[in-house]
């Protein structure tokens, strides 16, 4: 089955990253396909409707568009070199460039949806705040509203396969694992760690609310565990028929974080993975909400986080 990657980038170093790591992390797969798509800059309407009856006004609009059509051609012809260096075949690489239409994050949604992509790939900032364009904000933005496609925000460059994917033990969370099986293939580099943490009443109320219920919070991980041991059998049975060796397969449990997006990003830090993935959803389609999505997304600095519908 093909596999479609949609690249967005802009002239920054830290686009550099997000093609590099899109190219590597898929380097194991096959039939993937990578579009590099770039936003230009908007033109304000007011420009375009007074260029209408203004020549003067038309001429200055039509090189500045003109301008800035040659200069994303450019960026995307860039970064296609890049990726046939990368060992992409050129066949398997297309270019698109656009005037921004309804904004940078929605322009990018729009064409990921249009074109039935697999996944959206950005860098999480770049060298052009002044258009609002790679930073924070866009890709808080794609990932808040990417509810049916995958959204991958690189932040510096690296080359680790070493992934992690945290889990909670709910189909969504397999379904992570699906993505993760379609995207990745079977790289024998691939170092994996399923990281689960067990749930306590504080997560959901307060840590006195916890305090004050010890027999719920019994109840609550005493339940967790036989869930979990049947998540892990079925997501490990998922990952040895795709091709992926028990060596490569690590499971890790977390116990002592205030909430779920800390034991995350504690986890991301001490164990130096190139990669975090996490469920958009999860238990009863709530546990990986969008906000402890775009929590990571503010957060998580180190690493590529792939946030999974």
């Amino acid at each position: 089955m093909g596999k479609k990657i949609l690249v967005a980038v802009d002239d920054s170093v830290y686009s550099d990253y997000a093609v590099k790591y899109a190219v590597r992390i898929s380097s194991a797969a096959k039939n993937v396909t990578y579009t590099l798509f770039n936003v230009q800059p908007y033109v304000p309407q007011i420009f375009i409707e007074r260029a209408e009856t203004d020549p003067e006004v038309k001429a200055e609009v039509n090189g500045l568009v003109r301008k800035n059509t040659e200069a994303a051609r450019s960026v995307v012809g860039r970064f296609k070199d890049l990726m046939v260096r990368e060992g992409v075949p050129e066949n398997c690489i297309e270019t698109v460039t656009q005037s921004s239409q309804v904004g940078v994050a929605k322009d990018i949604l729009n064409r990921a949806e249009q074109g039935f992509y697999d996944a959206v790939v950005l860098a999480r900032r770049g060298l052009t705040p002044s258009r609002d364009f790679f930073i924070g904000t866009i890709a808080s933005k794609v990932v808040e509203h990417a509810l049916q496609i995958s959204v991958w925000v690189v932040g510096e460059e690296t080359a680790s396969m070493k992934i992690m994917l945290a889990v909670d033990g709910s189909e969504n969370s397999l379904r992570v694992v699906d993505h993760l099986i379609h995207m990745i293939g079977p790289n024998p580099d691939l170092r994996l760690t399923l990281f689960h943490v067990v749930p306590s009443l504080k997560h959901y109320y307060s840590l006195d609310f916890e305090r004050e219920h010890p027999h719920l919070q019994e109840i609550l991980q005493r339940e967790d565990k036989p869930r979990m041991e049947d998540f892990y059998e079925k997501a490990l049975e998922r990952l040895k028929t795709a091709g992926l060796k028990e060596r490569q397969i690590k499971i890790k449990t977390g116990t002592r974080s205030y909430d779920i997006s800390s034991g995350i990003l504690g986890e991301a830090s001490t164990g130096q993975y190139g990669t975090v993935m996490v469920g958009r959803r999860g238990e009863r389609e709530a546990f990986f909400t969008g906000r402890i999505a775009i929590r990571l997304v503010q957060k998580v600095c180190d690493q590529a986080l792939w946030v999974v519908p």
